[in-house]
């Protein structure tokens, strides 16, 4: 073979290197980029424990969640606020505790610092767990708050989830038809998160198109099926609201009207500046009202108990204790009559009462 021959042979195999080289680059790069691509559908579940709140998955707290070794679940105080309470408020008692209060789901709940036990309309329940300060954040008991703002509580600790259900919202459910898979994923090639058989029902978190529908089953595993492998669609729980609406059926000439004592009147608003002021006289009045339920005829007639218009010094304490005392009222089965005092929101006085005068 002549020089040249040989010169052009190497410069040849030089070529098909370069381009085998380049061929090799491309397809590997291509692998690269596929491999990005889908490995959000393949990603692994972290170790943190999850928390649902409703149909919302992977809630942000404001702090972290903490679970203890009777797994009681405890949301701190800025979490109870965010979610479920954002009237809680607290005072601090003879013993430098934190007492708080709520008026949550027309329920008056006392919970006070390191005590194992709450007040419910001031009825004493032990509780598993307690109101506690732990790295400067104050943390509730909210698996042992179910009765106080209607929930259903759950940790699974396999799973690393806690489920928290508001019972006042719709609830929707479906039955898988046939036995499919839970994907990650809206996409066949995606991670299965688990094996749902024939007849499992699921909780129908969002129709996310007119394929794919977001689930949660049973034990709160979260992900994608395809709408026409469900069935049977139905609404579970209704949404229920919880709240007293404002009353205007009370005949003042035939219904029975309670009128507090003047010693309730006296240093009015000195009491109601304090829980336990305000609780003294729905005390008092709660005692009043029992008494004329048991012993009048009550035949087709409404029983109210009235607070007469009053100079007010403090309207957030005036506020207070007249949602404090409705709670009272409406638990005997009598209603709130107020005669609006001066420089008070009416609009304000009809969410918290049941009948202005």
């Amino acid at each position: 073979m002549s020089r040249s021959a040989k010169k052009k042979t190497k410069l040849k195999i030089r070529k098909n290197s370069l381009l085998y080289k380049l061929i090799l680059v491309t397809f590997l790069l291509i692998i690269i980029l596929n491999i990005l691509r889908y490995a959000a559908y393949f990603k692994k579940e972290d170790s943190s424990i999850k928390v649902m709140i409703q149909n919302e998955v992977n809630v942000e707290l404001e702090n972290e969640i903490y679970i203890d070794d009777k797994q009681v679940v405890y949301l701190s105080e800025a979490d109870i606020k965010k979610y479920f309470d954002k009237n809680l408020y607290y005072e601090i008692n003879e013993n430098n505790k934190r007492k708080y209060f709520s008026l949550a789901q027309n329920k008056l709940l006392e919970i006070t610092e390191d005590e194992n036990c709450i007040h419910i309309n001031s009825q004493q329940i032990n509780i598993s767990g307690k109101l506690m300060k732990k790295d400067g954040i104050y943390y509730f008991p909210i698996s042992e708050l179910v009765d106080v703002y209607n929930l259903d509580v759950n940790y699974i600790a396999e799973n690393r989830v806690v489920n928290i259900e508001k019972l006042s919202e719709e609830n929707i459910v479906a039955v898988v038809n046939r036995d499919i898979k839970l994907k990650y994923k809206m996409t066949d090639i995606s991670r299965t998160v688990k094996l749902l058989e024939q007849g499992e029902v699921v909780t129908v978190i969002e129709e996310m198109n007119s394929k794919w529908v977001r689930v949660k089953t049973s034990d709160y595993k979260v992900g994608y099926v395809k709408k026409s492998k469900l069935l049977e669609y139905k609404k579970e729980r209704a949404h229920f609201d919880v709240s007293n609406q404002y009353f205007n059926d009370f005949d003042m000439s035939r219904d029975i009207i309670l009128e507090p004592d003047e010693s309730v009147y006296e240093n009015f608003n000195d009491k109601i500046s304090t829980y336990e002021g305000r609780k003294e006289i729905c005390m008092q009045l709660s005692s009043k009202m029992k008494d004329v339920i048991t012993n009048s005829d009550l035949s087709n007639k409404y029983i109210g108990i009235k607070i007469r218009k009053i100079d007010i010094q403090k309207t957030e304490d005036y506020y207070r204790f007249l949602e404090e005392l409705r709670v009272y009222a409406n638990s005997n089965g009598c209603f709130l009559i107020v005669e609006k005092p001066d420089k008070i929101d009416e609009s304000r006085l009809k969410e918290i009462t049941d009948l202005i005068i």
